[in-house]
């Protein structure tokens, strides 16, 4: 029996999840649709065949009409802890999209309560699930080039193109928040290593529509002596990189060089990994066969947890994601302060 999810939030991003991953998931069933706005789950009731009765305006209103096991938010950041609350007070497993919430003390208070009534709380970073990010952990994991010292991340687009008044424009910290994020969380997943202090800038490039910056540059060291630098652009002029980023490993006895996540998490074309030991040539690493991987894979690991009460080796679930959050509120503070932030002065 698939498991049985109502979606919460119909926006851009939410849309994109109902239309086009959702029905490629055969683990769950979509049997509620959940947003405000009237015309989005009109958009659902014509796209996807949803009935009248399983769209609601409201979470409370969908849980007292509809039979479900778990929740899919994919909502607006700032109502994320709410939802989440609710859906756990009605006995519901919960998928949240990225960033998990707004704030450590919530996060703290959630997955308590996740726990407290035996849920599944997990956080859909799905760039966790492509071949290429899975390779470079294991690579690590083995020190198939010896003991990992310094690490080199770049993020290059190019995303000012629509007018200035959409609201992906207004976004809080549109870099640093919306997908530095996900970055964030690769780190802390690839190298096995926890975040110490980080010291981040960010900016404003000439001409950007952005109200907060899209630019940002930041060192972060990890608690087995790692060093990250990390340079993200929303406004680059260079080459674009996949949007996990092109990623350098230096290690003891070469370098790992890795990029994942294409232009959409429907295809594998930006996923590479490979290897150049001291003094030879690169040599390009075979990845394993995936055929769910992104967003798909996220949702489908999510229904097999709620199935089997065990949560996949490289799923985030929702405790083991403050260690990402707290990395990004951290990169956020030391850009506003223009001070190094100790990872655990964040709360």
């Amino acid at each position: 029996m698939p498991v049985r999810i109502i979606q919460v939030g119909l926006g851009p991003w939410g849309i994109d999840w109902a239309e086009t991953i959702i029905p490629r998931v055969p683990e769950v069933e979509a049997v509620g649709w959940v947003e405000p706005n009237p015309k989005m789950l009109q958009r659902v009731r014509s796209q996807l065949g949803a009935r009248l009765d399983q769209c609601f305006s409201t979470l409370e209103a969908a849980l007292s009409n509809i039979d479900a096991d778990a929740i899919l938010i994919t909502a607006n950041l700032a109502a994320h802890a709410s939802l989440i609350a609710l859906a756990l007070e009605a006995g519901k497993h919960v998928l949240v999209e990225k960033p998990f919430v707004s704030t450590i003390v919530e996060a703290t208070h959630l997955v308590d309560m996740a726990d407290r009534y035996d849920l599944i709380l997990m956080v859909s970073q799905n760039f966790r699930f492509f071949p290429a990010a899975l390779t470079a952990a294991r690579l690590v994991r083995q020190q198939a080039l010896g003991t990992i010292s310094t690490v080199h991340i770049e993020f290059r687009r190019f995303v000012n193109y629509a007018p200035a008044e959409e609201d992906y424009y207004a976004l809080r910290q549109p870099l640093l928040e919306d997908l530095s994020i996900h970055h964030f969380d690769l780190m802390r997943m690839v190298l096995g290593q926890e975040p110490r202090q980080v010291y981040c800038t960010a900016w404003q490039p000439p001409g950007s529509s952005f109200r907060e910056p899209p630019g940002a540059a930041a060192t972060i060291i990890f608690d087995r002596g790692t060093v990250v630098t990390y340079r993200g652009n929303w406004l680059s002029a260079g080459e674009a990189t996949p949007y996990g980023g092109e990623w350098h490993l230096e290690c003891a006895e070469g370098e790992i060089v890795w990029t994942c996540r294409g232009d959409r998490d429907l295809t594998l074309h930006g996923d590479h990994v490979a290897i150049r030991r001291r003094g030879q040539p690169v040599v390009p690493i075979g990845l394993p066969e995936m055929p769910s991987f992104g967003r798909r894979e996220s949702l489908a690991s999510f229904a097999r947890a709620v199935e089997t009460g065990t949560v996949a080796p490289y799923a985030s679930p929702g405790r083991d994601n403050i260690g990402s959050l707290a990395l990004m509120q951290a990169a956020i503070a030391s850009a506003i302060t223009g001070c190094v932030t100790p990872v655990e002065t964040i709360r």
